[in-house]
């Protein structure tokens, strides 16, 4: 019987962007943590995650991220904080209309990726389906960004059919929103042979 290895866009993303031995730490972390307490592991951005969808969804104003903070634990307040002033920076006077964002399985043999943007957001007329990205102590850059918005492009834009939406990484720390200048997806054939990498590296551990 086959294994479906289902893993993050996150996982994957940190697996294409180490080398070496680093690669294996990628594959066996991801692989115990799905043998062991997966179902109780606790996103730390989640609730963040969630405040932003639902502000937009019910048209509050981007103060209102701000009550996250009174019900979080005191220990991420800080962390939180910086998160949220980044994205009130990349939301600055805007006019945000929530859009419900897409959904695909990424599947390259028996691995399957979730390419899940948490945000369709139409901003002054414009669609965006939006991956955020979040960390405390990361950044991601052009080279990173656009790894994540070829698969985007690739294989949401096949799903749509359309030109639009257009398909973006939001460095919500900074506030930072990268796109694909050119739609090119030169780099898809990397990421595929990076998925069988994996996959292979997964059924050998």
């Amino acid at each position: 019987m086959k294994e479906t290895i289902k893993i993050s866009l996150t996982e994957f993303m940190n697996f294409v962007n180490k080398s070496g031995s680093a690669k294996a730490t990628v594959v066996k972390n991801a692989k115990k943590r799905r043998e062991s307490d997966y179902e109780h592991f606790q996103d730390y951005w989640l609730p963040l995650r969630k405040k932003i969808k639902d502000v937009h969804k019910k048209m509050k104003s981007k103060d209102s991220l701000y009550e996250l903070l009174n019900t979080i634990p005191g220990n991420q307040i800080e962390n939180y904080k910086l998160a949220i002033d980044g994205y009130c920076k990349f939301w600055k006077k805007n006019i945000i209309e929530w859009v419900n964002p897409i959904k695909k399985t990424w599947a390259v043999g028996d691995l399957r990726i979730e390419l899940n943007p948490e945000l369709g957001l139409c901003i002054n007329g414009k669609i965006y389906m939006i991956k955020l990205f979040i960390s405390a102590n990361e950044n991601i850059d052009k080279r990173h960004a656009d790894l994540i918005l070829t698969l985007m492009e690739k294989e949401l834009r096949n799903k749509l059919g359309c030109d639009e939406p257009t398909f973006a990484v939001l460095d919500v720390k900074k506030g930072k929103l990268f796109v694909l200048i050119n739609r090119e997806t030169m780099l898809y054939p990397l990421l595929k042979g990076e998925a069988l990498s994996f996959e292979s590296q997964w059924k050998a551990v």
